[in-house]
């Protein structure tokens, strides 16, 4: 029996799908009060380990106990019941509804005729984000409305106020200011204090280090390793869940700058009337740092005319283009990947040859008007070959792939269209480090053959790692910009909150 220490002890935890081993034998013991970090590259085993325990899936073989009582199979409202919530890192609200209906959704509360009483549901929500220091959330707002930052702390407000005994966090910053995380953590301290267990799933170890008690770490399905946080370091860690010693996180290939590629006049997302203007050159690696909201993403959307703003001037190789729409910027050369991958990057229900192939169809049109499938497979395995995806076939749906290999499938997308400028927004957003190697080692090989590079990125060790050049902005402002022998973090944060001089 699990002693009183315990709260959670998995026994064995096996799990497989059509025949394919995800997790090996999984026992750990997860304290009562503590916050236990669950660590591991993408496809470790983590998902389906936190489902399993939320009730999503069933084991295949095995069983936990959860206070003291032995688990083998349940739901996702079985395990609420019992005091197992889950915040997945895919939001699970209702756009359609409003804050305060989808805090209470599957509890509403009802007047005394059996009517939802909306007005009650809204002072008891407003309640609860107060008592957790949330004031700039309108309870009575769509939560469609709301930026994922607010919906995502709305998603971990919701699964608070269950009053659960475990709570598990699927990466749960990935979207959030520091600001935000800063208050996600004092929420998790408070929580822990009032003796609520907690699982932390993330890959930013700096955030591990800040928050959890205790880790464990999974590799390929198998168990590595349990222990105190203390004990070890973050090279420690990584060497752990990649079975490699990663000596250089940041890989960087020294460059001679070549010719202007880019140049764009854009307008100001705080003042119309005013100039954004920069330039990008070939086998280059420039970066955009600076906080949420400062503009960033809307400079690189409006070079596309994603957006009802267009720029004011853009040249590429010196001549002065016209771009209207996204699919003329990709016909000139420019290629945008998003930072909304799950959203707007990748078509979730498709196969992985379809989500690569699908911007260059144009190539693979037959004589006769029709798609040449040979040609357009062919072209595809190369990328996949190249850039090292992990799939099981071209047929496989993209979304059965890790975070790390979705972004590979965009990336392999991007370089069939032979762009001349390359803008990546948050790049290696919710990938694992090991594969953000990974991508680091296209980048530079990209770089090599003279693309020119754009990388949006609120990772600062990222931004010192990567850049050539790291342009700053400040409310929609370009404020300042570092050569590569003159980056260090503390010019660069200051800029980014305004502070240059």
């Amino acid at each position: 029996m699990t002693d009183r220490n315990t709260i959670l002890r998995t026994h064995n935890i096996c799990k497989s799908f059509s025949g394919i081993q995800v997790l090996k034998d999984i026992s750990i013991d997860f304290e009562r009060g503590k916050v236990h970090a669950l660590l591991g590259e993408n496809g470790a085993g983590k998902s389906t380990l936190i489902k399993i325990l939320g009730g999503v899936y069933s084991p295949t073989s095995g069983f936990f106990e959860f206070e003291g009582q032995r688990v083998t199979t349940t739901t996702p409202s079985s395990a609420v019941r019992m005091g197992i919530v889950v915040v997945h890192q895919e939001l699970n609200l209702i756009p359609g509804m409003s804050v305060a209906e989808n805090i209470f959704l599957g509890r509403e509360i009802t007047s005394r005729t059996g009517h939802l009483s909306i007005k009650q549901m809204e002072r008891k929500a407003s309640e609860i984000l107060l008592t957790f220091g949330i004031d700039n959330i309108d309870v009575r707002a769509l939560t469609g409305n709301l930026s994922i930052a607010e919906q995502q702390m709305v998603e971990i407000i919701k699964a608070i106020s269950l009053n659960a005994k475990l709570l598990i966090f699927d990466e749960p910053t990935d979207v959030l200011t520091d600001k935000e995380t800063e208050k996600l953590f004092g929420l998790i301290r408070k929580l822990r204090e009032d003796g609520t267990s907690i699982i932390y799933i993330s890959h930013r170890l700096n955030e591990i280090k800040q928050i959890a008690d205790t880790f464990t770490v999974l590799r390929d399905g198998n168990h590595i390793h349990t222990g105190p946080l203390k004990d070890v370091n973050n090279d420690e860690i990584v060497q752990m869940m990649v079975a490699r010693k990663l000596t250089e996180q940041y890989p960087y290939i020294p460059s001679e700058r070549g010719k202007c590629v880019l140049e764009v006049h854009a307008h100001c997302k705080k003042d119309k009337q005013e100039v954004v203007s920069f330039s990008a050159y070939a086998g280059q690696i420039v970066t955009f740092y600076g906080l949420v909201g400062s503009g960033r993403t809307e400079l690189m959307r409006q070079i596309l005319c994603a957006d009802k703003e267009r720029p004011n001037k853009v040249l590429l190789n010196g001549k002065e283009i016209k771009i209207k729409n996204p699919s003329d910027a990709n016909r000139c050369g420019i290629v945008y990947i998003t930072e909304s991958r799950k959203e707007f990057g990748i078509f979730r229900d498709m196969s992985v040859q379809f989500n690569i192939s699908v911007s260059s169809l144009q190539d693979y049109v037959g004589k006769l008007g029709h798609i040449t499938y040979k040609k357009e497979l062919t072209a595809v395995q190369t990328m996949v070959e190249k850039l090292s995806i992990k799939i099981a076939s071209m047929g496989q749906e993209i979304k059965k792939l890790s975070g790390g290999n979705q972004q590979k499938a965009l990336l392999a997308r991007s370089l069939l269209v032979k762009p001349a400028v390359l803008i990546c927004d948050e790049p290696t957003r919710g990938i694992d480090v090991g594969a953000k190697v990974g991508i680091y080692n296209i980048l530079n090989e990209l770089k090599k053959q003279g693309i020119a590079i754009i990388v949006v990125s609120s990772d600062m060790p990222e931004v010192l790692g990567i850049s050539d050049y790291v342009y700053t902005m400040f409310q929609g402002r370009i404020n300042a910009g570092f050569q590569r022998e003159h980056l260090n973090e503390f010019d660069i944060a200051n800029a980014a909150f305004g502070k240059t001089g």
